[in-house]
C-alpha cells in the first residue's frame, strides 16, 4: 500500500526544487535572502536533500553504539540522567533539597561546593564531617554523585567516604582554574594523577576528570570554537597524563566531556555529534582501541549566558529548549540550570521546575526512547559535518601552536574568545541579535529586589604557588550584563530620589506610524528600566500640553511618522530653548528633518540602527543618573 502509495508523487529534483522557490523570491537574490551564515563561519541551506549527503555514507550508515559514535555511543535507548545540582549556601538546607530532588525523580546528584572558581554560591563544607552529614542518607543505589568544587576537589577527593562504590564524577579540571584565575594555584598533573587511579582502581564509575566547554562558551566563544577548545583540552590532558605513566584507555575511562548547551538548537544537536565524532579521532591518536575503552561520556548543561536577571520565567524556556537540543544530541547526564539561579541560590520550586523540564522530555516526549532520534535529518547530518570540519581546523591549529596549554599561555585561545566575545556584544548592543525580556520587550513592571546578586558573586582568588601554571584569565561573559547594568543603575536612582526616571510618549499625527512607533520606543526604552508612560494617542497640539502638565515628565518621545514629526515638534516646542524643561528625543530617523528638529532642541534619535547601550547610557547621563 505504502509502495502505491508514494507511486503516486514523481519524484522531483533539485533543479525543479530550486526553479520553484526562485519563482517564489520574485526576482529577491537566493543567496541573500534564503542562504545565512552562522557566527561559526559556515552557510546553511534553506533546504537540504540525500544527495547533501553524498559524501557522508560513513557517518549515516555507522550504527548506533558504533565507533566513531556519530549517532550514539548507546545501542538500544537514548536514555540519560537527569541531574540536580544543589548549591545553597546552607549545609542542613541543601540536604533537605537533594533528599526532595531524589524524591521526585533525580537520577543523578550535584552538589556545588563553595569555591572560587564556578562564579556561583555554594555549599559550605569546612571539614569531613559536613560532607558525611551532606551524603550519609543518599540512596547510592538509586542516584550518582557529582561535585562542583573547582580548586577544592582534591580536598573532597580526600573526604569522600571509601566505603561504598560510588558511580559519578569528581569534576576535577585543573586547566579551567588556570583558565579563570590566570594561574594555577598548584593545581596540574602532579594533583590529578593520583585522583584517576585510585578512582579507576576502587570506583571505576567514578569519574575524577571533567572537561568543562563553560570555561570557553560561558566567555563568549561560539559553538565551533567551544567544541574545538574542549576537545584539544581533552587531548592535552590525554597527552600529559599519559606523560606522566598513565595509559590513554585509563584517563579516557576517567574523563567526562561537559559542554553547555545554548540557544542555537539545531548547531547544538549538531555539536554534540560532531563531539563524539571528534573526540574518537583524537582518542585513535593515543591508542589503537575502538571498544568500550574508546567511549566518550559527554554531559550537558544548560547555558549561563545566555539567561536573564530580569523576567526570569523567560530562562524557562531557554533552559526547555537547550535541554531538549542536548537529549537528542545524545547527551548522556543533563543538567537544567534553576531559572533563577542568577539572582540567588536555588531553592525547592526552582529545583522543582529545573527537574520538571526534563521529567517531561523523558515520561510525555518519550526523547530517551529513540536511539539518535536525529537520524535522517538531511539538515542535521549536514551540520554535524560542518561544525565538525570547521571544529577540527581550529583543533588542528592549536596543536600546531604546541596544544593547548601552550595556545592558552601564548593568549591565542583567549584572543579568539575575545574577539567572538566583541561581536555577540556589538549584535547584542545594536539587536541584531536579541534577547528577550533584557534587550527587547521587557517587563517593566519587573524589579530586582536586591543588588547582591548570584551572578556577581565572587568568592575570592586561588593561592598562588611556586612553579604554577600562568595565563591571561578568561572572564565569564553574559548576554545580558550591559543591559542589566543599565537598568539597575536606573533602579538604584530611583530609590536614592524616592522617584522614578518619567518619559513620556507623544503618539500624534498618522495612526499606523504613531502606533508602531510608540510601540518601538517602549521597548527600546523600557530596557533601561524607565518608567515609560503610553498615553495611547494624542490628536491635538492641546491634548500634548496638556498631557505634558499632566504627567510632568523628565523626558519626551515623539511618535510620528518621518512626514509628519517636524511640524509637530515645531508647535510643541515653540517657545522653548531645549535646556529647560523635559528632554525631547524622537522615535525614528527622518533624515530630511533631522538638522531641524536638533535645531528646535530634540536631543536623541530612537531608531532600529540605534547601539541600545550608547543610547541608554547617553540619556541616563541627560538625565542625571549616574
Amino acid at each position: 500500500m505504502s509502495e502505491k502509495l508514494f507511486s503516486e508523487f514523481p519524484p522531483v529534483s533539485t533543479e525543479d526544487w530550486k526553479n520553484q522557490i526562485l519563482k517564489d523570491l520574485k526576482g529577491a537574490d537566493f543567496e541573500k535572502k534564503l542562504v545565512w551564515e552562522t557566527g561559526e563561519g559556515f552557510k546553511v541551506q534553506p533546504f537540504y536533500r540525500k544527495e547533501n549527503l553524498a559524501d557522508l555514507d560513513w557517518s549515516v550508515q555507522n550504527l548506533p553504539g558504533t565507533f566513531p559514535y556519530t549517532r550514539s555511543t548507546r545501542k538500544l535507548t537514548n536514555e540519560w540522567n537527569i541531574r540536580q545540582d544543589i548549591d545553597s549556601p546552607d549545609l542542613s538546607t541543601a540536604k533537605k533539597l537533594a533528599a526532595e530532588s531524589v524524591s521526585n525523580g533525580v537520577d543523578s546528584i550535584g552538589f556545588v561546593i563553595e569555591n572560587s572558581t564556578s562564579g556561583r554560591r555554594g555549599i559550605p563544607l569546612k571539614r569531613k564531617e559536613d560532607l558525611e552529614f551532606l551524603l550519609e542518607e543518599l540512596p547510592f543505589q538509586d542516584v550518582t554523585l557529582h561535585f562542583v568544587a573547582e580548586e577544592t576537589s582534591p580536598l573532597i577527593h580526600k573526604w569522600l567516604p571509601k566505603i561504598k562504590p560510588l558511580v559519578g564524577g569528581l569534576g576535577y579540571d585543573p586547566l579551567r582554574i588556570l583558565s579563570r584565575h590566570g594561574h594555577s594555584g598548584g593545581h596540574g598533573i602532579q594533583a590529578l594523577k593520583p585522583i584517576l587511579e585510585e578512582y579507576a582502581a576502587t570506583w571505576p564509575n567514578f569519574r575524577g576528570l571533567t572537561i568543562h566547554s563553560s570555561t570557553f562558551r560561558d566567555s563568549g566563544s561560539e559553538i565551533v570554537e567551544e567544541l574545538a577548545f574542549t576537545l584539544a583540552l581533552g587531548s592535552e590532558y590525554l597527552f600529559l597524563l599519559s606523560e606522566a605513566g598513565l595509559k590513554p584507555e585509563t584517563v579516557n575511562s576517567q574523563m567526562i566531556l561537559q559542554f553547555v548547551v545554548g540557544p542555537d538548537y539545531f548547531l547544538e544537536i549538531a555539536k554534540f555529534r560532531a563531539a563524539r565524532t571528534l573526540w574518537s579521532r583524537i582518542f585513535q591518536a593515543y591508542s589503537s582501541d575502538s571498544g568500550e575503552t574508546s567511549l566518550p561520556f559527554l554531559s550537558a548543561e544548560t547555558a549561563k549566558y545566555n539567561y536573564g536577571v530580569y523576567d526570569v520565567y523567560n530562562n524557562m524556556l531557554r533552559a526547555t529548549t537547550e535541554a531538549m537540543a542536548a537529549a537528542i544530541g545524545g547527551a548522556e547526564v543533563i543538567s537544567v540550570l534553576p531559572f533563577d539561579h542568577l539572582l540567588q541560590p536555588a531553592d525547592s520550586f526552582s529545583l522543582r521546575i529545573a527537574r520538571n523540564v526534563q521529567l517531561l522530555m523523558r515520561h510525555e516526549s518519550h526523547l530517551g526512547k529513540v536511539v539518535d532520534p536525529a537520524s535522517g535529518s538531511y539538515y542535521l547530518e549536514k551540520l554535524t559535518d560542518s561544525i565538525a570540519d570547521e571544529a577540527w581546523k581550529i583543533f588542528c591549529e592549536i596543536e600546531a601552536e604546541g596544544g593547548f596549554l601552550a595556545s592558552l599561555q601564548s593568549g591565542k585561545i583567549q584572543e579568539r574568545i575575545s574577539n567572538s566575545r566583541k561581536r555577540k556584544e556589538e549584535n547584542y548592543a545594536t539587536r541584531k541579535e536579541i534577547s528577550l525580556g533584557t534587550t527587547q520587550y521587557p517587563n517593566v513592571q519587573d524589579k530586582i529586589a536586591s543588588g547582591k546578586l548570584n551572578k556577581s558573586f565572587f568568592m575570592g582568588s586561588v593561592e598562588p604557588k611556586p612553579g604554577e601554571w600562568t595565563c591571561t584569565a578568561i572572564p565569564e561573559y553574559f548576554v545580558g550584563d550591559a543591559v542589566e547594568t543599565i537598568r539597575l543603575r536606573t533602579e538604584e536612582w530611583e530609590k536614592k530620589n524616592g522617584r522614578s526616571s518619567k518619559i513620556l510618549l507623544l503618539p500624534v499625527g498618522d495612526l499606523k506610524m504613531k502606533k508602531a512607533r510608540a510601540i518601538f520606543a517602549l521597548n527600546f526604552l523600557g530596557c533601561g528600566g524607565f518608567n515609560v508612560i503610553d498615553p495611547g494617542s494624542y490628536e491635538t497640539v492641546e491634548d500634548v500640553k496638556e498631557g505634558i502638565r499632566k504627567e510632568k515628565p523628565d523626558a519626551l518621545v515623539f511618535c510620528s511618522s518621518d512626514e509628519e514629526v517636524l511640524k509637530w515638534a515645531q508647535e510643541i516646542l515653540s517657545g522653548s530653548d531645549g535646556k529647560s524643561g523635559p528632554i525631547p528625543l524622537v522615535a525614528g530617523l527622518p533624515k530630511d528633518s533631522k538638522s531641524d528638529l536638533e535645531a528646535l532642541g530634540v536631543q536623541g534619535f530612537l531608531h532600529i540602527l540605534s547601539n541600545l547601550l550608547d543610547t541608554l547610557t547617553d540619556l541616563q547621563k541627560r538625565l542625571g543618573i549616574q
